[in-house]
């Protein structure tokens, strides 16, 4: 299979023109997260039109996916956590999928400063249609790559995460919450 490749990407000629202004700069770092930027922006556009037809972000399909999980019912700041956002934006989602009737808060008894969250039954029934159709998606995108690829690309994500683990405030463990 004769695979084409695409010689630059929007992020090799921002560098070039930073590397023409200021060739002071260490523009390096902009290799590796100026791709990533553009693979989340192809993703989200190909994520929307999975989503559209059910007026769904992928920030909230993940939040569901959080909640059908969980054991209980979760505090939103640990959701903020999980999902690695603040809490004004985490507390923003779920103002958005209450509404719609996709999720509950309620008081915690323990904490009245916290709030519970949980999905309600639309909320997972949505979920369980949704998410296999984001699964099926990325399994078509990652089609384009062999499984050795595949695994490749894993190994090197996972390089990275954990790098920025070692400095993030975030907790190392999910489970931690």
């Amino acid at each position: 299979m004769e695979v084409s490749v695409i010689p630059s990407t929007p992020s090799d000629q921002v560098t070039l023109w930073w590397r023409q202004a200021r060739p002071d700069l260490d523009t390096h770092s902009m290799d590796v997260f100026g791709r990533l930027r553009r693979l989340q922006v192809l993703v989200e556009l190909e994520a929307s039109t999975t989503l559209a037809g059910v007026q769904l972000t992928s920030s909230e399909l993940d939040v569901m996916v959080t909640l059908r999980h969980a054991d209980t019912p979760l505090i939103a700041r640990n959701i903020a956590a999980l999902r690695g956002c603040s809490r004004a934006a985490m507390s923003n989602i779920l103002a958005k999928m209450e509404k719609r009737g996709l999720v509950v808060r309620e008081p915690n008894p323990a904490d009245r400063r916290a709030v519970l969250v949980r999905l309600t039954d639309a909320g997972e029934q949505l979920t369980d249609t949704v998410f296999p159709k984001r699964l099926s998606l990325e399994a078509d995108l990652l089609s384009q790559l062999s499984e050795a690829e595949q695994h490749q690309v894993a190994e090197a994500l996972d390089l990275l995460v954990n790098a920025m683990l070692r400095r993030s405030p975030l907790p190392p463990d999910p489970e931690a919450v």
